[in-house]
């Protein structure tokens, strides 16, 4: 996925090198995410191509896009408030099907519309909703911290929704990292007009070392945080003393690991207070 239009030798001199780093580093406290960022450097570094997985990123926004008018059709025929929030909440979650790097979870495109009124009409593994409700309708600042590049499509319509309650910051990656969204997505999304964005790094998830110091200020003094996918679920657990009751967590269990961590089963989902 990282190297499919590289040549053979390019490929093997990836392999080497990447095998190389997992040897010498590899320790139980070397996490799946600082392991993913040390191996992209590595990618990023023989290859020169600073975006390798633009074309399934460009594919999946597209389809995310042209969903895009249905489920805001859905949310605004919606009248009860806790029931329209809930329901974004649900959208927001949905999206996070939309990741192309887990090695037991392959999103199918053509079923996206029936994936996400699935999990907006199914039960959940794990289920916060109601006290994260709660929170936000009485905060005054949101930090919303993004996942994949196209589900962003879908974090729009809660971020809209939580825009009627709190002042929203929207925290992307700051440059293209695997299937991330980073900062040109949010403004393919139309979302960098009426929010401030607070680019956090070129780091998976919430890995506060790598963060920026933009990024850590605004954490540590918004009400509450939304934070999407397993990568920020693997690093921010790492900070128990910085997330004690301010995260609200939206994700897909995609993987053994994970799902074993949170007593939740693969392809289940989880709207969880860290």
């Amino acid at each position: 996925m990282f190297c499919e239009n590289e040549g053979g030798e390019k490929k093997y001199e990836v392999i080497r090198a990447v095998s190389k780093f997992f040897a010498e580093n590899f320790t139980e406290n070397l996490t799946t995410t600082k392991l993913a960022y040390e191996r992209n450097k590595i990618i990023e570094s023989i290859t020169h191509n600073k975006d390798p997985m633009k074309d399934i990123k460009d594919k999946s926004f597209s389809a995310a896009l042209k969903l895009y008018p249905t489920l805001k059709d859905h949310i605004d025929k919606i009248d009860n408030d806790k029931e329209r929030f809930i329901t974004a909440l649900r959208i927001a979650l949905a999206g996070n099907t939309l990741e192309f790097g887990a090695r037991d979870h392959k999103p199918d495109l053509s079923k996206l519309e029936d994936e996400i009124f699935d999990v907006i009409n199914g039960s959940l593994s794990i289920d916060d909703s109601d006290k994260i409700y709660n929170i936000v309708k009485n905060s005054k600042r949101i930090l919303y911290v993004t996942d994949n590049a196209a589900e962003v499509i879908m974090d729009k319509i809660l971020i809209e929704d939580i825009s009627r309650y709190a002042t929203v910051y929207i925290s992307p990656l700051s440059r293209p990292v695997q299937d991330d969204a980073c900062i040109d997505d949010i403004k393919k999304a139309g979302l960098d007009n009426n929010y401030n964005i607070i680019p956090r790094g070129d780091s998976i998830g919430v890995w506060f070392e790598k963060t920026t110091k933009e990024f850590q200020r605004i954490y540590d003094n918004v009400d509450f945080v939304i934070a999407k996918g397993m990568g920020c679920y693997e690093t921010l657990i790492d900070y128990p003393e910085r997330t004690r009751g301010r995260i609200g967590l939206l994700m897909k269990v995609k993987c053994l690991p994970v799902s074993l961590n949170i007593n939740a089963p693969i392809g289940s989902n989880v709207i969880k207070i860290l």
